[in-house]
């Protein structure tokens, strides 16, 4: 962290310059590292939360079942269920909308027809396309021969 190699641990106050222990509560490396160099208890260090004991005081009072739904009350009011399902007609929407900046890096790998002039490839006129070509189309044989 911050491109130092060296951190400072405080065992008694139970602080590392990481922050991990203050955060988790549970001795970060550098910390483990100091209290094994000095040969201290490990578990000592760790928080109380996480020992036994702490886990035995959560669950010591005995937590009755709730009631199955074939012991519920009764009432005089319908069942709230649901509305049903209806499957849109529409295509679904992208999760995300685009806009004007994406315009322009729309496609990376095709190229843009904007702005070019048309050719009909049925009579190689310009100025329209195939399906708006008046003369007679020409035919697979025709050019063949």
């Amino acid at each position: 962290m911050y491109g130092l190699d060296k951190y400072i641990v405080d065992l008694a106050a139970g602080d590392c310059s990481c922050r991990k222990w203050q955060m988790s509560g549970i001795p970060c490396p550098h910390a483990i590292s100091c209290i094994t160099f000095k040969g201290l208890d490990l578990e000592s260090y760790v928080d109380d939360c996480y020992k036994k004991e702490a886990y035995l005081r959560c669950y010591w009072e005995v937590i009755h079942p709730v009631k199955g739904p074939d012991l519920w009350e009764r009432t005089q009011y319908d069942d709230v269920i649901p509305p049903p399902y209806r499957r849109p007609s529409h295509r679904p929407v992208k999760k995300r909308k685009r806009g004007s900046v994406d315009e322009d890096n729309r496609s990376q790998t095709h190229l843009s027809r904007r702005g070019q002039v048309q050719r009909c490839s049925n009579c190689g006129a310009m100025g329209h396309k195939k399906n708006g070509c008046t003369k007679l189309k020409k035919r697979v044989y025709d050019i063949l021969f």
